[in-house]
């Protein structure tokens, strides 16, 4: 094998190695102007000139990721000046993009690359000689990706310098190797079409701002939720307050109610409470947070010590002192022990 031949492959190797495989058919069509040991004609009103320096091309593009790219071909180039010599080259080549243009928001062209490559190609010369040249190729190309409406217009300039100087048919001892600069225009085929992928491309953006309005909308009902579950506590300590409360005006006004010929009732009283709590620790260290002596009373009907703020005979002296209260702690009420 040729060493030009493992070269390429070698690069179409690293290309495409641990990646996704993207492969796109790819068909370009090019004029040429030899660069030989005989001049070439750029009399471009004599159509033989373009004809014989034309070319077309047609394989497969490889896209590894937006800076890394490459494409191997085969193709028919012509080189030529009419009356003086005319060669046909069958090349194959692998050639390799690098796009400078990575990470720049940049829509039109959408890549601008350096293009590195080698190749080798089945050369006649004038003396109806047929042999394999090897060439490296480079240039720089530009990728306009809404030109056309079924792929991606490709253009680029190329140079191949061939390592044989027998392309022109003549060989000059003491001359640079025979070349061939290359215009070129490509379509490479993406495999949708252009209308399809807006629609794709808008049909994501509408499912991003959907879910973004979803998660907008769960957040805002976990707090409402959470305000709910606040208030619904509130409401069941008032409740429990205003309860206790009820139950110790239905004793004062049982108290008050008494004949005054019937037997003394010894009421045990009317505290002012302004808090509940499992533990006595939990009751003192409540106590120690307001930073004023209250007693602590352990209720054992209920298990559980209260705060009393203050304690009365009657009604009238504990709903003042629970006005008082309701200024330290907003949930204070009366009970009747």
């Amino acid at each position: 094998m040729k060493p030009s031949t493992t070269l390429g492959m070698l690069l179409l190797a690293c290309i495409t190695s641990n990646a996704q495989s993207n492969w796109s058919p790819l068909v370009s069509i090019e004029e040429n102007i030899h660069l030989t040991d005989v001049a070439p004609s750029y009399n471009y009103l004599d159509l033989s000139v373009p004809a014989g320096n034309a070319g077309m091309r047609m394989g497969a593009f490889y896209t590894h990721n937006s800076q890394l790219s490459a494409e191997i071909t085969i193709g028919v180039v012509g080189a030529g000046t009419p009356g003086v010599f005319s060669n046909t080259i069958i090349p194959v080549e692998a050639v390799g993009h690098y796009n400078l243009l990575d990470g720049m928001d940049v829509k039109l062209p959408s890549k601008f690359n350096l293009d590195l490559g080698v190749g080798s190609g089945l050369a006649e010369s004038t003396n109806g000689n047929f042999g394999f040249s090897e060439h490296v190729v480079s240039g720089a190309s530009m990728e306009l990706p809404n030109v056309v409406p079924f792929g991606t217009l490709i253009m680029g300039i190329r140079y191949t310098s061939f390592i044989d100087d027998y392309i022109d048919g003549t060989a000059v001892s003491g001359s640079s190797k025979d070349g061939v600069l290359r215009f070129y225009t490509a379509v490479r085929l993406d495999g949708e079409n252009k209308k399809t992928r807006q629609a794709l491309e808008d049909a994501a953006a509408l499912a991003e701002k959907v879910g973004a309005s979803l998660k907008k909308s769960e957040a805002d009902k976990a707090a409402i939720q959470k305000e709910l579950k606040a208030v619904k506590e509130a409401h069941t300590i008032e409740k429990t307050a205003m309860t206790d409360e009820l139950e110790a005006l239905k004793a004062a006004a049982v108290q008050e109610e008494v004949p005054s010929e019937a037997p003394t009732i010894e009421a045990k009283g009317l505290y002012v409470i302004i808090g509940s709590f499992p533990s006595q620790e939990g009751a003192e260290r409540f106590v120690s947070e307001l930073g004023s002596e209250l007693g602590v009373s352990f209720v054992k009907d209920l298990n559980t010590y209260r705060v009393v703020y203050s304690m009365h005979k009657n009604l009238a002296e504990a709903r003042a002192s629970l006005e008082a209260a309701r200024a330290v702690v907003e949930t204070a009420w009366i009970a009747v022990y």
